[in-house]
């Protein structure tokens, strides 16, 4: 035995306030006239250094969230294949993270 609701029905239980005036009466935002972003390269890789000196790439769409991070941006390049890239360094000798300097001994 099944009953037959409407959505009428099921709104009628929680009934809300209209909104006010003024938000009816808003229109439409037209606050950016220039037009939607350009397209971010797919392939396009940028260098980073980490503050300890080691590096890594990363996709240029990430460029924002290292660069708010405080890492140094170097040099971007397209990758086409980035599998292949990596297996390519794979068999390249590791670069050397810069040591940390060791703090002054305080005076006494």
């Amino acid at each position: 035995m099944s009953e037959s609701r409407t959505v009428e029905d099921e709104l009628a239980k929680y009934p809300a306030e209209a909104s006010p005036q003024e938000v009816l009466d808003l229109k439409p935002n037209k606050a950016n006239p220039e037009g939607p972003h350009p397209q971010v390269s797919s392939i396009g890789y940028t260098t980073w250094t980490k503050p300890d000196g080691s590096s890594f790439v990363a996709p240029v769409a990430n460029d924002a969230t290292y660069e708010a991070k405080g890492f140094k941006k170097g040099a971007t390049e397209d990758i086409p294949d980035f599998n292949a890239y990596l297996a390519d360094n794979a068999t390249k000798e590791p670069a050397k993270a810069a040591t940390p300097k060791a703090a002054p001994a305080k005076a006494s």
